[in-house]
């Protein structure tokens, strides 16, 4: 039997909260505490710098201000803020290019992307990388559990 936290799951990890887990070699894992309204956004300055605990990535193929994450009535939502490349919900898109999105709940499981590739000329190589990662919503404690735990 493993050791157990002396902290409940809620202090350890912050409820209610997103967690990234990559698809791909993009970016680490991230755990983003949803107390407000968090901008998802690509890297321009030192106030954000990819971290853990941010809705940051070092990707050329997202907007400076790509969408938005929040909590709302024990549910999640993901809202496109007039990407360039868009932001993507198991595939759909969710809003044309330059036009802001409808809210969209995010549920456990869901693939999001943001941005595309980017093909170099010989229409192969990916020059940029898109952001891809599966979703868990974490809003009780067994969420902030079930997320903890290594995939």
């Amino acid at each position: 039997m493993s050791a157990a936290s002396p902290f409940p799951p809620s202090q350890v990890h912050p409820i209610p909260a997103l967690s990234l887990y990559p698809l791909d070699e993009s970016f680490i894992s991230k755990y983003i505490h949803l107390n407000q309204r968090v901008k998802i956004g690509r890297e321009t300055n030192a106030n954000t710098v990819p971290g853990e605990r941010n809705g940051f990535f070092d990707s050329k193929v997202l907007s400076r201000r790509h969408a938005e994450v929040w909590e709302e009535e024990g549910k999640v939502f993901i809202k496109d803020v007039k990407s360039s490349y868009g932001t993507f919900i198991n595939g759909e898109r969710l809003s044309p290019r330059g036009v802001e999105s409808q809210p969209f709940e995010l549920k456990t499981e869901d693939v999001v992307e943001f941005g595309i590739d980017i093909v170099g000329e010989d229409n192969k190589t990916i020059v940029h990388h898109k952001v891809i990662a599966r979703v868990t919503c974490i809003l009780t404690p067994e969420d902030a559990l079930t997320a903890a735990t290594p995939h």
